[in-house]
């Protein structure tokens, strides 16, 4: 009955902030239709802007899996 306890280490930490941080990234393009919204600005770079933001986040919040799920040697 030799079990080796797992906790939470380093790894998942950091790959828990990188989702998180993708997570961020998924609610920018609310924010930049606001500012596409407003009178003195052209809104064409910003429809560019938002599906790049878009692209961004499913790689950040790919990228964070991957470190959580990969198995590192931890010794």
């Amino acid at each position: 009955m030799d079990k080796k306890v797992k906790t939470v280490g380093f790894k998942e930490g950091l790959g828990a902030g990188i989702v998180g941080l993708g997570l961020i990234y998924f609610f920018l393009p609310s924010m930049i239709q606001k500012i596409a919204d407003l009178d003195f600005i052209q809104s064409e770079p910003f429809a560019m802007l938002s599906g790049t933001v878009l692209v961004l986040a499913v790689f950040t919040v790919a990228a964070g899996l991957v470190v959580m799920l990969a198995n590192l040697n931890e010794e």
